[in-house]
Formats: C-alpha cells, structure tokens, sequence
C-alpha cells in the first residue's frame, strides 16, 4: 500500500512540475506577445482612423439621403394638391 501511495505522491509531483514548467514558459512569452502588438500597433491605428473616416462619411451620407428623402415627399405632397386643383378646375370649366 505504501509503494502505490509513494507512486501516487511522485505522479502528483511530476504533474505539479509539468503545470509550473508551462506556466512559467507562458509568463515568459508574455513579452514575446507585446512586442507582437507593439509591432502592429501603427497598423491598428490607421485602421481605426480609416474606420472613423468611413462612419463620419457614412452618417454625412445619411443626412443628405434623409434631406433628399424629405424634400421628396414635400414634392409629392405638392404634387398631389396641385394635381387635385387641376381636376377641380377641370371640372368648373366643364360645368360652365
């Protein structure tokens, strides 16, 4: 009972090895990763500002189509009355 409780103790200790060895392989690559980011942080930036260029344009856009989109409906509006005032004069003309 002994030898598989000693074994059991040598298997958990070589586990706990293997896990610091590995977490300590890892904090150390840590660095490696920032200079990483580091390194294509210029591009992150120019995208970014690229992305706010697109979103200003893109809501500039949208103003003149809601603009458009009105002055649309203005002219339909007028459009329609004017077409009802013709009929109305149509049918005075028509009566006399």
């Amino acid at each position: 009972m002994r030898d598989l409780s000693n074994w059991i103790q040598v298997f958990a200790g070589a586990i706990s090895t293997l896990i610091a060895a590995v977490a300590v392989s890892h904090k150390t690559n840590r660095a490696d990763y920032d200079a990483i980011i580091n390194e294509h942080k210029s591009e992150r930036d120019e995208l970014k500002k690229e992305r706010d260029e697109l979103k200003k344009s893109y809501y500039e856009e949208r103003e003149l189509r809601t603009k458009a989109e009105n002055q649309l409906f203005e002219y339909k509006t007028k459009c329609k009355i004017l077409s009802k005032e013709l009929e109305q004069e149509k049918g005075t003309k028509g009566k006399s």
